[in-house]
């Protein structure tokens, strides 16, 4: 009896000493997506990119010879009590090495995540989160945006609507968005810069997220018939009602999705019927035809995986995970996180498309490398028509003029 007794306490001791060298095998990294609410698509385009890149760097034996653990956390609509609650359980809790999170706020993030030294990595597309940034770069020292700001974005959509070889019928606009942060900084700035070339504004209206009866917009659209209709709504089903109710009776206006048209469900479900609307993608990965051989085969890989071209968010998700594990190797410790971060500022990181560097602000600005692309639905799926900055169509694709304006 006394054999057994003593037996099963080493095999209970063994057991003991083998659960924190189990956990010790693993690098957890964070992520905090949207999950489930308003924001649900562009959570699984980012998804698709970080699970792409963890996948990869496991599969090729890990990171400094450790499997890399994703840690999911549901970021909902961003509240800001949501974003901490992610913050506390991921950082504080879950003691991960790293954090990749998406769209993931306004500057609620970079606070909740710059009380933790953990890099983190979002997609905000958002001024006033790199102004959060700015108050203290020191403490947010961790924080890493993958994309220019919505002021920029928003600039960078004017740019390309003005360079369209298309002769526009009057110099009126109308603008719809979304009553959320993003909505209202792309709006605003887009009013401003057609102010600014002469053109009026017919209508600017802000929506809520569920808006999906467009009938008194619609009556004003049709009486003012202006050039450009542009439409800010990071969410499918409100998208996509809005133009079938717009088809009822078109009006010559070029139809400008922005970021809009990222979900992927807003062309996986309309398709043809999709054909002419243009819209944006920071930190491109243009398509059908990538910049470089190394990025084609990306592009490939992800249509193998996923079945579908990639979307806004992924790329930029993909990379964010994969500059990180480089500065990891680089540096040699994942733990080591103020040594891992000042590699990620200083060297950067060498992509599939080129050089990623992260300015002062540790912003991925807009430009060289990493450009915002721009697209027209052609055939069912993203064409690239133009990068920017600076202005440039893209290789030999063509901008067609919508149906409905012919």
């Amino acid at each position: 009896m006394k054999k057994l007794v003593s037996l099963i306490l080493t095999i209970t001791a063994a057991l003991a000493l083998a659960v924190p060298a189990m956990a010790a095998d693993t690098i957890k990294v964070g992520v905090p997506l949207a999950m489930t609410g308003a924001y649900t698509d562009t959570g699984d385009n980012y998804w698709k990119g970080i699970k792409i890149a963890i996948d990869e760097i496991n599969a090729s034996g890990g990171l400094l010879g450790k499997q890399l653990e994703p840690v999911r956390f549901d970021t909902q609509e961003f509240a800001p009590e949501r974003v901490m609650q992610g913050a506390d359980y991921l950082c504080g809790k879950m003691k991960v090495d790293s954090v990749h999170a998406g769209w993931a706020g306004w500057g609620q993030d970079v606070r909740a995540y710059g009380k933790y030294t953990a890099p983190f990595f979002a997609d905000d597309g958002s001024q006033s989160a790199v102004d959060v940034f700015n108050q203290d770069p020191k403490k947010y020292s961790n924080i890493y945006q993958l994309t220019d700001t919505d002021i920029n974005q928003a600039s960078s959509m004017f740019r390309v609507l003005m360079a369209l070889p298309y002769e526009y019928p009057n110099k009126k606009v109308a603008i719809i968005t979304a009553d959320d942060a993003w909505g209202t900084g792309v709006g605003e700035t887009l009013a401003k810069n057609f102010k600014k070339e002469g053109w009026k504004v017919a209508l600017h209206e802000e929506v809520p997220y569920g808006t999906r009866e467009w009938g008194p917009i619609l009556t004003r659209i049709r009486k003012a018939k202006p050039a450009i209709i542009h439409l800010e709504i990071v969410s499918a089903q409100e998208v996509i009602t809005f133009f079938r109710q717009f088809m009822e009776s078109p009006t010559k206006s070029i139809l400008s999705y922005g970021y809009s048209i990222v979900p992927r469900e807003v062309v996986q479900t309309m398709g043809t019927e999709a054909d002419g609307i243009i819209g944006e993608v920071p930190t491109a990965m243009p398509t059908p035809i990538a910049p470089t051989p190394e990025a084609q085969a990306w592009v490939e890989n992800f249509k193998k995986i996923w079945g579908h071209q990639p979307q806004a968010g992924s790329w930029a998700a993909y990379s964010g995970v994969k500059a990180w594990a480089a500065a990891v190797e680089a540096v040699g410790d994942a733990k080591d996180h103020a040594a891992v971060c000042k590699y990620i500022s200083t060297k950067g990181y060498k992509g599939e498309t080129g050089w990623w560097k992260w300015d002062e602000s540790n912003v991925m600005r807009a430009g060289g490398d990493v450009p915002i692309g721009h697209y027209q639905v052609q055939g069912g799926e993203l064409v690239t028509i133009f990068t920017d900055p600076p202005v440039k169509p893209y290789k030999d694709f063509k901008f067609q003029t919508p149906r409905w304006c012919k």
